[in-house]
């Protein structure tokens, strides 16, 4: 008998979609194969007021959430992203009408007000095994006040949970997400890891028409453009590798600083492609030599890197996060993240023995064939409902 499944996803952009939708749409159209499944996106809260109070209990978010589960009848609600967008009165909402409920931890946000273990572009990880007195003092989230209220909130969100068991399972992308809750209180049997999945027919359907030939010195970042994902490194990897072309796909607050340092300098190669669909992302991907992955924050997972490797392209990555643990077992090359000449060194390796970054991209093509496939990802994930 097929499960009905509600999934909510909090503070969306729907002109600007993130790498959490695509993973949520992606494991949706999969889910739905065998299952009944609804998705509800709520928006981000526009007033000021409204995103204030949002923080703590959100009145409209409770009975847009009590709706859905009487519109859908679900067996299962499935949440992604709650804090700082849906508040804890979404948890209650489907307590209520004793729905089981599942959480993605797709990042600490219930541990690091920042959510990404970072603090002025370089990684921080005071907030995890304490209750998060730093995020406080540091406003790491909009300011002191917001941040507090934010660490009041996931104190008393642990306390809660505890006490009344509002989340039936936690799923964490990535070892290292699933780590850090545990060292900050999360009860480990309720924390089951199942890293994000790749959709192995839109890979191969890039491969498949994709350049005869593939472009031999060309390096692509993708991703956030920003200090935490590295804007010093590529900054620095711009201005000495050895490439034909740098391909930089995506937006972000530094994007413009990035585009006036290459236009200062005469950094005719650097190609800047804005925020680009899924698909034209993997295509560009698909045709470079090589991609860097410089972030500094403690990266959750690492999807781009992922969809290197699922394409057959090595990576160069920092050991920031989860990143370590995957592109070391797949197809590239890890280095310290503050090590700048490191990545320029690997880069330039790569370009120069493109027999080596062939051979290389062929190891990270079969560790995503091996482990990182949606469909086994999406049998994990039904198992975990069933449990339930």
């Amino acid at each position: 008998m097929p499960l009905k499944i509600l999934i909510i996803q909090g503070g969306v952009n729907k002109k600007l979609p993130s790498g959490e939708q695509t993973v949520i749409l992606n494991e949706s159209i999969y889910l739905s194969k065998e299952n009944n499944v609804n998705i509800e996106y709520i928006e981000k809260e526009t007033s000021f007021f409204g995103r204030l109070t949002g923080l703590i209990w959100s009145f409209s978010n409770y009975k847009k959430v009590k709706k859905f589960i009487e519109k859908y009848k679900p067996n299962i609600v499935h949440f992604h992203t709650v804090v700082p967008y849906l508040s804890l009165s979404v948890f209650f909402a489907a307590k209520q009408k004793n729905i089981k409920v599942v959480q993605t931890l797709h990042n600490g946000r219930w541990i690091c007000v920042e959510g990404g273990f970072v603090r002025k572009g370089k990684y921080c990880k005071k907030c995890v095994g304490n209750i998060g007195f730093y995020g406080a003092m540091h406003g790491c989230n909009n300011g002191v006040f917001a941040s507090t209220l934010l660490v009041i909130n996931n104190i008393v969100f642990r306390y809660l949970q505890k006490k009344y068991k509002l989340v039936d399972k936690f799923i964490a992308i990535s070892d290292f997400i699933r780590e850090k809750h545990i060292k900050t209180g999360f009860y480990g049997k309720s924390l089951i890891v199942n890293n994000n999945g790749i959709d192995n027919l839109l890979i191969k359907k890039i491969i498949k028409t994709k350049n005869v030939k593939p472009k031999t010195s060309e390096v692509v970042f993708a991703g956030k453009v920003s200090y935490a994902k590295g804007v010093e490194i590529l900054k620095y990897v711009i201005s000495k590798a050895k490439y034909q072309k740098f391909h930089i796909i995506g937006d972000g607050p530094n994007l413009n600083e990035l585009k006036k340092f290459t236009k200062n300098n005469n950094y005719n190669k650097v190609k800047f492609w804005g925020k680009q669909n899924y698909q034209n992302t993997l295509k560009i991907i698909s045709e470079a030599t090589c991609v860097i992955v410089p972030s500094q924050m403690g990266e959750p997972f690492g999807l781009v890197a992922v969809e290197a490797m699922a394409l057959g392209v090595p990576v160069v990555s920092s050991n920031r996060g989860e990143l370590k643990n995957l592109v070391s077992q797949g197809g590239g090359m890890v280095v310290n993240a503050r090590n700048f000449d490191q990545f320029k060194k690997s880069i330039d390796m790569y370009i120069e023995n493109p027999n080596k970054a062939k051979l290389m991209g062929l190891k990270g093509l079969k560790f995503v064939k091996k482990n990182l496939l949606m469909k086994s990802k999406i049998k994990i994930l039904t198992n975990i409902y069933k449990s339930l």
